[in-house]
C-alpha cells in the first residue's frame, strides 16, 4: 500500500456499540431473549434457595424461552390464516356427525398433509362441520410449523372471478 492510498476501515456490523459486561438487561435485550429477560432475576433466587445447580438453572432459562417462542409463531400464524374461529380436531363430535370418524382423517393431521400435497374437499348441507373440519386440519398444520390461510368458497370464487376480469388468474392461481 503506497503512503497516498487511504487505509480502509473494517465495518463492526451495526453502529450501536456493544452493551457492557455488566448490563444484563442490555445484553438480553440486544439478543432479543425478552422471555429469559423476563424471568432470570426471580429464577436466580429461586435457583439459589433450592440449590439449582448452573446448568438446570440456564437449560429452565432456555427451556421457557424456547416455549414462549413457540407459542408466540402459534399465536402469529393463527391470525396470519385469518380462521374466523378456532377449533381443534378434538373439539369435533363425532358422535354428531356418524359419517365421519376420526381414523378417516388421520394422514390430514400429520404434517404429510403439506409436506406430500395433499387436499382434501369437504361438501355438505350447512352445520355438518365442514369449516370445522377445515379450521382443525389447518391448525394442525400451523403447529406441525407450516403456514394456513383459511378462506370460504365464496369469497375464493369472488377473489378468482376477479383475478379472472383483470386477466390475472395465473397469479392468483400460485400460491
Amino acid at each position: 500500500m503506497s503512503p497516498t492510498t487511504p487505509k480502509r476501515r473494517r465495518r463492526r456490523g451495526p453502529s450501536t456499540p456493544p452493551a457492557p459486561a455488566h448490563d444484563l438487561d442490555g445484553m438480553l435485550r440486544r439478543l432479543h431473549l425478552t422471555t429469559v429477560r423476563r424471568l432470570y432475576r426471580d429464577l436466580a433466587t429461586r435457583a439459589e434457595a433450592d440449590g439449582m445447580s448452573y446448568h438446570t438453572y440456564l437449560e429452565t432459562l432456555i427451556a421457557e424461552e424456547i416455549a414462549h417462542r413457540a407459542e408466540t409463531r402459534l399465536t402469529r400464524a393463527v391470525r396470519k390464516a385469518r380462521f374466523p374461529f378456532l377449533r381443534t380436531i378434538d373439539d369435533f363430535n363425532f358422535t354428531f356427525q356418524t359419517a365421519l370418524k376420526l381414523q378417516m382423517l388421520g394422514s390430514y393431521l400429520g404434517p404429510e398433509l403439506v409436506s406430500e400435497g395433499r387436499s382434501a374437499i369437504f361438501s355438505g348441507p350447512s352445520g355438518t362441520g365442514k369449516s370445522h373440519l377445515c379450521i382443525a386440519i389447518a391448525y394442525r398444520a400451523i403447529q406441525h410449523g407450516y403456514e394456513a390461510r383459511f378462506v370460504g368458497a365464496d369469497e375464493l370464487i369472488g377473489d378468482l372471478s376477479h383475478a379472472a376480469t383483470k386477466r390475472r388468474l395465473a397469479t392468483a392461481l400460485t400460491p
